[in-house]
C-alpha cells in the first residue's frame, strides 16, 4: 500500500476513539534496532517483551526512523480500523 492509498483510505474512514480503563492498555516501547549495514529498523514491544510490530522498512539513521516513529505515533491517535480486502497477513510461528 503506498502512502496516497492510505491517505486515501483515513480520508474515506470514521475516527475511532479509544475508551475503557487505562489499566487495560497495554505499557509499549519502540525500539530501534541498528542492523549490520548501518540501516536502523523499529519495532513496538509490549512491557513483557512481546513484539506487536516491526517496521516494514529499514532507515538509513536513527534519527530518521525516530522521524518516522513520532509520524506514527500522530498517525496512530487517529487512525480508524478498517475492513481490508485480500488474504490475511502469515502468522510467525
Amino acid at each position: 500500500m503506498t502512502e496516497d492509498e492510505f491517505d486515501a483510505m483515513l480520508a474515506e474512514s470514521e475516527p475511532v476513539e479509544l475508551t475503557g480503563p487505562p489499566a487495560q492498555i497495554r505499557p509499549v516501547t519502540f525500539e530501534l534496532i541498528s542492523g549490520d549495514l548501518r540501516a536502523y529498523r523499529w519495532r513496538l514491544v509490549a512491557a513483557d517483551g512481546e513484539i506487536l510490530a516491526t517496521s516494514a522498512t529499514s532507515y538509513r539513521s536513527a534519527d530518521e526512523a525516530r522521524r518516522v516513529l513520532t509520524t506514527l505515533m500522530a498517525a496512530m491517535q487517529r487512525a480508524p480500523i478498517v475492513e481490508a480486502d485480500g488474504p490475511a497477513a502469515p502468522q510467525a510461528g
